[in-house]
């Protein structure tokens, strides 16, 4: 069995590989090394290069049943290191507190999972399979996760086990996230004879009228009781090259969470029925519609027996379940496999991702491994 102050030591170690959106490969490599040393096989799955997915599964007793358990290994870019009072690469472990990069959002959970995977495997005490799935790319809409969806690896699951951090509460249901961006071609000319050009930026200063205009209706038409409506924001403009030429192409991005009630896919007919609709005007736009990620809502049954198994086995009084517009990789493996058990449940403080000085609190990493061990043998009996 791996002990505490090793667990500790694992955790420091990828921390400071600095995976921020790319690289994931080495963690990767040092989660495999880990797991040939204790007997499991896994496979590394590229990506691209430098970024790879890692799988492993461990079988036990001759039932089919398969619980998947998985973890992204990016984080997000550290910033500033000057702000930090802790280093974001340097692991530190002040008060009980491990502070780094990824500490809580989600190595933390990752590494615990992984630990739990090697004590289940040496305790031989479940009957079926479980499954790792440790990802790339999740902050960046989760291009990892698809692949291995796509490549059938979650079609077979009847449970998944997400390690993402939400303050001891257990996340079953959330809303999608949809990243895409408008492009407005227009023709250039000098700024004293505007006539003679066609300014992309007005154009799609129109277009971003008219969509926000349907967006709000449908914003007031839909709701969903735990999600909330739908949410859009217009995050990036980009357009022109020069103060006195009227621009020849401009371009927005935005971002909008979503409910099952009007899903992606309801999006991305509007935004492509509109750009349609606004080209075919005799105005002169040429609107472009590209879709940038597309990560759907994720809904599961609160009662599911994964839920039950963590009431029964994690020892706390009313977990409280959530459901939230944030999205994880669930998103992606739900895609084949909608009725599938999930709980997206793990170590660490929700609140301090992403932030200056994120830590975990080293015992509630250290307590999340024997209950990670404990819903996989309940689960799997």
């Amino acid at each position: 069995m791996i002990q505490n102050e090793q667990a500790v030591e694992l955790l420091q170690d990828i921390i400071r590989i600095r995976t921020e959106n790319d690289h994931e490969t080495e963690v990767a490599n040092y989660l495999q090394a880990l797991l040939t040393e204790h007997g499991i096989d896994s496979e590394l799955i590229e990506l691209e290069p430098g970024r790879s997915n890692l799988v492993a599964e461990i079988q036990c007793g001759s039932s089919e049943k398969t619980l998947g358990i998985s973890g992204h290994m990016d984080v997000v870019k550290a910033g500033n290191h000057d702000l930090w009072q802790h280093a974001p690469y340097a692991a530190e472990i002040v008060a009980g507190k491990l502070y780094g990069r990824g500490s809580t959002d989600m190595k933390g959970g990752l590494m615990a999972l992984v630990i739990a995977m090697i004590h289940a495997k040496e305790k031989q005490q479940f009957n079926g399979r479980i499954r790792l799935l440790a990802t790339v790319g999740e902050e960046t809409g989760e291009p990892g996760a698809r692949q291995l969806s796509d490549l059938g690896y979650a079609d077979d699951l009847n449970g998944l086990l997400v390690a993402e951090p939400f303050n001891n509460h257990i996340l079953y249901m959330h809303g999608g996230s949809y990243n895409y961006k408008i492009k407005s071609y227009g023709l250039s000319a000098h700024s004293s004879t505007p006539q003679k050009g066609q300014n992309a930026i007005q154009h799609l200063r129109d277009f971003m009228l008219v969509i926000q205009e349907k967006i709000d209706q449908v914003i007031a038409q839909y709701e969903n009781a735990k999600l909330g409506r739908t949410i859009h924001s217009i995050t990036l403009i980009d357009g022109g090259v020069q103060l006195n030429s009227i621009p020849e192409y401009a371009e927005y991005q935005a971002n909008a969470r979503t409910i099952p009630e009007f899903d992606n896919d309801q999006l991305t007919h509007l935004l492509q029925t509109t750009v349609d609709e606004m080209n075919a005007l005799d105005k002169g736009y040429h609107f472009e519609f590209e879709l940038l990620a597309d990560m759907p809502t994720v809904v599961s049954d609160p009662n599911s027996d994964l839920i039950q198994v963590i009431h029964q086995v994690s020892h706390q009084d009313n977990i409280e379940l959530l459901a939230l517009p944030g999205t994880t990789d669930t998103a992606q493996f739900q895609r084949n496999n909608p009725n599938m058990d999930v709980a997206i449940y793990g170590p660490g403080d929700v609140n301090i991702a992403h932030q200056i000085d994120e830590y975990i609190e080293v015992d509630d990493y250290l307590a999340f491994i024997p209950t990670f061990v404990s819903i996989m043998e309940t689960y799997l009996s």
